[in-house]
């Protein structure tokens, strides 16, 4: 059982690696970062642009080391960067930032759930 439980753990944590990485790769240079920006109707600066570029490098980074390495505490650790990223999310949803964002935090609830009930399961 704890092998099972092993396997569903990394799978779902893998399939939560590879959405981010799907999810963020185009912010990982200020060029398809300004596009991706603008096709969200999301107004930037070359402030916001660098930070959304070195925030989109981090997470391409975390997203590969959780596909090749998916142990229980790094699925942890990200279970609970996405409840933040939640709470973020919803907190400049509420703050009136682009309503793009509740599809964001859609699905940042979603890998949440999931990552968390293979976490808890036994």
């Amino acid at each position: 059982m704890i092998g099972m439980t092993r396997d569903h753990v990394a799978r779902w944590g893998k399939a939560g690696a590879a959405y981010d990485l799907v999810a963020s790769i185009a912010f990982v240079t200020p060029w398809t970062g300004a596009l991706v920006l603008d096709l969200l109707g999301t107004p930037h600066t070359g402030q916001t642009l660098l930070f959304s570029t070195l925030f989109g490098t981090v997470v391409v980074m975390w997203s590969i080391v959780r596909w090749l390495r998916p142990e229980r505490v790094l699925i942890t650790a990200d279970t609970a960067g996405r409840a933040l990223f939640s709470l973020w999310f919803a907190w400049a949803l509420w703050q009136g930032h682009s309503p793009a964002l509740a599809g964001f935090l859609a699905l940042e609830l979603f890998w949440g759930a999931a990552q968390l009930r293979a976490l808890l399961r036994r």
